[in-house]
C-alpha cells in the first residue's frame, strides 16, 4: 500500500482513532470484569446467617452516553445496605460486649485495585497488536 504525503495525515489520524477506540473498549471491558470479580468475592465472603444479606449483592454498570470513555460499576447491597458497615467493622451489642466484624468488602476492594491495572495493561497491549 502506497501512501502519498497528502494522505499521510489522514491515514495516521484514522489509525490513531482506531487504536484509541480499541483501548477505550478494552478499558470498559476491564472495568466490568473487575466489577464482576469483586462482586463474586464480596458474595463469597459475606456473613451467612439466613443468606439474605449474601444473596442481595448486585452490580450495576453505567456507560455514560455523553462521554463514550466513561464506564463505571457500582456494587451495592439491595436488602441489607444498613448492615454493611456493621458487619464489615463489627459493632457494640445492646446488652454489652462487641460483635467482631467480618471483613468482606475491603478485601474485594483491594483485590479489584490489583486486578484492574493488570487488565488495562492487557487491553492496551492487545490494542497495540491489532
Amino acid at each position: 500500500m502506497k501512501i502519498t504525503p497528502d494522505e499521510l495525515s489522514d491515514v495516521l489520524s484514522d489509525a490513531l482513532e482506531e487504536y484509541g477506540e480499541s483501548v477505550r473498549e478494552g478499558v470498559a471491558d476491564a472495568v466490568v470484569k473487575t466489577g464482576k470479580r469483586a462482586l463474586k468475592m464480596v458474595k463469597d465472603k459475606s456473613p451467612k446467617k439466613s443468606g439474605r444479606y449474601r444473596k442481595s449483592w448486585r452490580m450495576t454498570d453505567s456507560k455514560q452516553a455523553a462521554s463514550r470513555s466513561k464506564t463505571a460499576v457500582t456494587i451495592h447491597n439491595t436488602s441489607g445496605y444498613q448492615l454493611t458497615h456493621l458487619l464489615e467493622n463489627g459493632h457494640q451489642k445492646a446488652d454489652g460486649g462487641r460483635v467482631a466484624g467480618t471483613p468482606h468488602i475491603r478485601p474485594a476492594e483491594l483485590e479489584a485495585q490489583k486486578l484492574f491495572p493488570e487488565l488495562v495493561q492487557q487491553a492496551i497491549k492487545e490494542a497495540g497488536e491489532r
